[in-house]
This record gives structure tokens, sequence and C-alpha cells, in this order.
């Protein structure tokens, strides 16, 4: 099995800078991760593809256009596109990627900015202007999370249908920086893989004697890392602690499930950037005990 080394600088600092990948908008769609701007869908298939839905709207009525809508199998989901709906007060008529959410009130809902969103994209349909922008998982490209441009028309008085299109990934704003305790020594270190294990070791690829900073995964799956991590403390205590590491649904952030007593949380920052921060066990502050910072080498 070839053998594959990801070097990372490992950081102690005042806080995690989760640099996501993720996606708010990118006119280019020029980035990393995304193929050729080329194989997005135009701006004009996007604009006709709602056109077509009001009209139906207009044709069938809202309670048998809804419906439609709302079909995962129905004639408004084509590959990327399908429509989805709302009413002015924020709450879903339709979506068939997200059934659960019809009937739900989105208007403050932050995950994801969506309440943000809609909020936005209710004066852009009021006015006439139609477009918004949203980052969104991409179920078409690995449910990657991606730059997504909405536009949406106003049916009456009371709602408004819309549909997006992907564009590629963009910069997401960095995230609030947490506190970390200072006490914690700087770590620099390596990742290197060899039949199927992952270790981090300190400060070198060699041997790692007690008391180093060392990570191993002993499992991979397509969601789940799993394996374990050794530690020393300020006091020269040693700590050898179990983690469970899950990908969430939008594929580009991890959560650590660890012993009672500990945490860590990691973000995906680009294909060749991983953050990760752990508190230890016993640790009864809410402040990070040390980030990780992996970088991989692409030269190898």
């Amino acid at each position: 099995m070839r053998s594959l080394t990801i070097s990372f600088t490992v950081m102690l600092v005042l806080g995690l800078s989760l640099i996501s990948a993720g996606c708010m908008q990118s006119e280019s769609g020029a980035a990393v991760l995304t193929v050729p701007q080329a194989h997005y869908t135009s701006n004009e298939t996007l604009v006709a593809f709602v056109e077509s839905a009001v009209a139906y709207v207009k044709e069938n009525g809202k309670e048998a256009a809804l419906a439609e809508f709302n079909d995962p199998n129905g004639s408004f989901v084509r590959g990327e596109l399908y429509i989805y709906a709302y009413d002015f007060n924020g709450t879903t008529l339709a979506h068939p990627v997200n059934p659960e959410k019809v009937g739900v009130n989105r208007l403050n809902e932050t995950e994801g900015d969506v309440g943000t969103f809609l909020r936005e994209m209710n004066d852009a349909v009021r006015n006439g202007d139609g477009f918004g922008r949203i980052a969104y998982i991409n179920p078409t490209r690995d449910r990657m999370l991606e730059s997504k441009l909405a536009y949406g028309v106003q049916v009456d008085e009371e709602w408004w249908l819309g549909s997006g299109i992907y564009t590629g990934p963009a910069d997401l704003p960095a995230a609030a920086i947490p506190a970390v305790r200072s006490d914690y020594p700087a770590m620099v270190g390596v990742w290197r893989a060899d039949n199927g294990a992952m270790y981090f070791l300190n400060d070198t690829i060699d041997e790692v004697s007690a008391g180093e900073n060392m990570w191993v995964v002993n499992a991979q799956s397509d969601r789940v890392i799993s394996g374990f991590k050794v530690f020393s403390l300020p006091d020269g205590t040693v700590e050898n602690q179990t983690f469970v590491g899950i990908f969430n649904p939008d594929r580009e952030t991890i959560s650590f499930i660890d012993q009672p007593g500990g945490w860590a949380t990691g973000s995906l920052a680009g294909q060749d950037t991983l953050f990760i921060a752990w508190t230890n066990p016993g640790d009864d502050t809410v402040t990070m005990a040390g980030v990780l910072t992996l970088h991989r080498d692409n030269t190898v």
C-alpha cells in the first residue's frame, strides 16, 4: 500500500481560525475543489426554469402546483434544479429535497443563514430583482457545501417560488475565535499513513516516546474515523484518550465524540487543510487545550 505523507502544523494559539472551504457565492466558480465553471447550469436556464414553474401555477392552481413541486420524482426536479416555495412569513410551502421543512417557518433559522437568505429573497422578489445568494449542500457533487445563486418570482401577495444553481465554492467568513489555555505548549507535527493507519507525531515521524502528542486513526469509512490520542499535560501527566470522528452531512466539518470530560471539533478548510481543537479529560473549563492544523503535502 502506498504511503501517504501529510505534513501539518499544530498551533496553540489564542483561538481557532476555521477557514472553511464551504461555499458562499463565487461568480467565477474558480476554486481548488471545483470543476470548470462551464459544467455548471447557466443563469438563463435557471430563470427559464423558474418562469416555467410560475406558468404551471397559473395553469393548474396553487394546490396542484405545490403538490407537483413537492414531488421528488416530479417534473420540477431536474438534476440540481428543483422548485421550492415560501410564503412571505418564511413558512416553507414546497421543498422536494427537504420535505421535513414543509410547513416549518424558517425565517429565524440560523443554520446555514437560511433565515437571512429568506428575508433577502422576500425583498428581492418583491422589488422584481429576484436574485439572492446562499451556501448550500450540493447533492450532485458528493454533498459538498457550495455557493448557490437563487432566483425567485412572486406568485401573488402571499407567496413566492424559486430555484437555484451552484456556482462553485467561495470563502466563508472566519469563525469567532474562542479562548485557548495558555499553559499548553505549541506542537508541530506531521501526518503519515501506513497500511491504513494514520499517525500524528509531535516532532518526528520516527519513534514516539511516552508523553509526546500522538493521534492514531485506526479505522476509516465514508463518514467515520476512530482511534486514540496520547498527549501530555503541562504537569507532565500523560493522557490516553479514544475518539470517534464523524463527518457531518455537509461533508466539510467533523464532529469528534470523546470520553467524558473531553471533546474535539474539526473543520475541513479546503482539500489540503484540516483544523482540530480539543479539550483534555477532566478539564472543566470551556476553553480549548490545543489547536491542531493539518496541511497535506501534495509533493509526495
